[in-house]
């Protein structure tokens, strides 16, 4: 019981280090989570926010620029692409529309050959309906100017605006909101893996920081506590405490979204659980290799910060490089990730996605063995707890 005492007392004293990482994770899932807490059920054009940029100096763009302003959430941006594609990014815009020189030409003749050109973020439910509301106003557009030739193109614009200014609502069914669901759930998982990995490494290296100083090793050395023991109280200890803080993390998850108890969270939580095996396993193993302080703060920064970037969690992986997937496949982050958006994206968990979700949690189980074993090897060179696969027996 002393090494447990022991164990929770270092905890105790290191604190602020351990809830470091907890902290950090509530604070930034509180983007995530604002998103679940809502009902809605229906879409309306004017959330989605519009920027113009109109290269064609003539009436019918002018015309289509004001029908946007009206009917949307207008936004006058100006900004080159890296402004756009960051504005786009943080959703400060959610729609970019650009109308090239000869529109209006185009449009009076009766057939629009110079189209549009549209940016929107990837994945975004915006552009449909979107491009539906611009493609109902130009056809609109072309109809009376089909139907009333005499008229001039004011005079067609003010037709055209009369006709399609009737406000609509569309409606979605359960599949779409349970999906956009799934989805926000799915960022909170993948924002709770950096604070998990985090706040379990940080503790469990305080703890073995000690417990590998000289000092302390030559004093453990000369108690009635065998080493052996010690390694299995210490390995117990830092799975109760592993345990407690994976807990806390889905107590908070569940309860603070409110994303409710489904199939789906199920899921999450298996896989959650794996990415904690080889959490705990990766731990164990570095922190038996560490003597100094600094190196906690060398791999919270360069791996598990690093691999929290690269494997999906703060950038969707869907917009990084191929080389980039490609290093982030070598940790356990990136295949914790790439089943929440598994997950997230499924709306049927039939054969393929059951088929899916093994070979990632297979995946994720390799790391956590992998792990383990190399943290049994340096044990073992340490006198510490050893693996016997076949008893020794003594010689007749």
């Amino acid at each position: 019981m002393s090494v447990f005492k022991t164990f929770y007392y270092i905890l105790r004293e290191n604190k602020i280090s351990v809830i470091l990482g907890f902290a950090v994770s509530i604070g930034i899932s509180f983007m995530y989570a604002g998103n679940l807490n809502s009902s809605e059920t229906s879409f309306e054009a004017t959330e989605s926010k519009i920027a113009v940029f109109n290269k064609d100096d003539s009436t019918e763009a002018e015309a289509l620029i004001d029908y946007l302003k009206e009917t949307m959430d207008y936004v006058a941006f100006e900004g080159n692409q890296e402004a756009i594609d960051d504005a786009l990014y943080f959703e400060e815009l959610s729609y970019v529309l650009e109308i090239p020189k000869g529109f209006g030409a185009s449009l009076q003749s009766g057939s629009l050959e110079m189209k549009l050109s549209v940016q929107v973020k990837a994945g975004s439910f915006n552009q449909v309906y979107v491009d539906n509301i611009i493609n109902h106003y130009l056809s609109t557009y072309q109809f009376y100017t089909e139907a009333f030739p005499q008229k001039s193109a004011a005079e067609i614009s003010q037709l055209t605006m009369e006709n399609v200014t009737e406000k609509g609502q569309i409606n979605f069914d359960k599949n779409f909101n349970q999906l956009e669901k799934n989805q926000g759930t799915a960022g909170v998982f993948n924002v709770i893996s950096y604070g998990l990995f985090m706040t379990i490494f940080s503790g469990i290296s305080i703890v073995n920081l000690a417990f590998n100083r000289d000092e302390i090793r030559r004093r453990n050395s000369c108690s009635p506590i065998s080493k052996k023991r010690i390694s299995r109280q210490l390995l117990t200890s830092s799975l109760l405490f592993s345990g407690a803080v994976w807990a806390a993390f889905i107590a908070y998850t569940l309860v603070y979204t409110r994303i409710g108890f489904n199939e789906y969270t199920l899921y999450f939580l298996a896989n959650s659980l794996i990415f904690l095996a080889a959490v705990i396993a990766f731990s164990i193993f570095i922190t038996g290799l560490i003597k100094s302080s600094e190196l906690i703060g060398a791999v919270n920064n360069t791996f598990i910060l690093g691999s929290s970037f690269i494997g999906g969690v703060f950038v969707p992986s869907a917009i990084l490089p191929d080389v980039v997937n490609k290093i982030a496949s070598f940790t356990p982050t990136y295949w914790f990730v790439r089943n929440n958006e598994l997950i997230g994206g499924s709306l049927k968990l039939d054969n393929d996605f059951l088929k899916d979700f093994q070979f990632n949690a297979f995946v994720l189980l390799i790391f956590a063995l992998i792990f383990f074993l190399l943290a049994m090897l340096t044990k073992k060179e340490r006198g510490g707890l050893k693996i016997s696969l076949f008893r020794k027996t003594a010689s007749q």
